[in-house]
């Protein structure tokens, strides 16, 4: 249950969501690099972007006992997916499932979105020479409580400090790529991978 409501509120806090073919972020095609630090650990990623956001996939590297673990996300046919590569197993998130919890568009704020969040705009701050907005949030999910500051440019959120079930989870993005072409089988699942579906509502 815990994991699941982990899960979730990640999503919620850091996903843009948008119906199809809508511009989910404000750039067509871009790499991110990042570093994030949750429950102790510290990871590295890389999050692809194309197609206005309407393609995305990341992969994090972490390192357990000396041995470099990939975990693989990705956003696809209206799932959310993860899967940690080494032993080929994940999970699978119905997004339209979510109709408690909706992902915050940060391009297209709406007044409801804002009240069921709490959302207020701490005006702008400048990271990684990019202008960035600047947002507090916070909620309840299955009685647990999250809150976060969260910089966002074009609709991406380039560094983060959130609190989620009493952990605190950092993300920043060291490097932007733009102009790269991105290969395609970055947004195609991984083969041999199990998913399990998940119930986002925690039932």
């Amino acid at each position: 249950m815990k994991k699941v409501v982990f899960l979730v509120a990640v999503a919620i806090l850091t996903f843009s969501a948008a119906q199809a073919q809508d511009k989910r972020y404000g750039v067509e095609s871009l790499i991110l690099k990042k570093s994030s630090t949750a429950m102790g650990q510290t990871m590295s990623s890389i999050q692809y972007i194309a197609d206005w956001g309407n393609q995305e996939s990341t992969e994090t590297f972490v390192n357990v006992q000396g041995q470099m673990l990939t975990v693989f996300a990705m956003i696809k046919d209206g799932y959310m997916y993860s899967a940690n590569l080494a032993v080929k197993q994940g999970t699978k998130i119905n997004l339209a499932a979510m109709d408690d919890y909706k992902s915050v568009n940060y391009l297209k704020l709406t007044d409801e979105v804002k009240k069921k969040y709490n959302i207020e705009e701490k005006g702008s701050e400048q990271f990684l020479e990019k202008d960035c907005k600047k947002y507090t949030l916070s909620m309840t999910m299955q009685g647990q409580s999250m809150n976060a500051t969260i910089w966002v440019w074009q609709g991406l959120a380039l560094k983060s400090v959130m609190t989620v079930m009493g952990n605190v989870v950092t993300e920043e993005t060291t490097e932007i790529i733009e102009g790269k072409k991105i290969p395609k089988d970055k947004f195609e699942l991984p083969e041999g991978v199990t998913f399990t579906e998940i119930n986002p509502q925690g039932n």
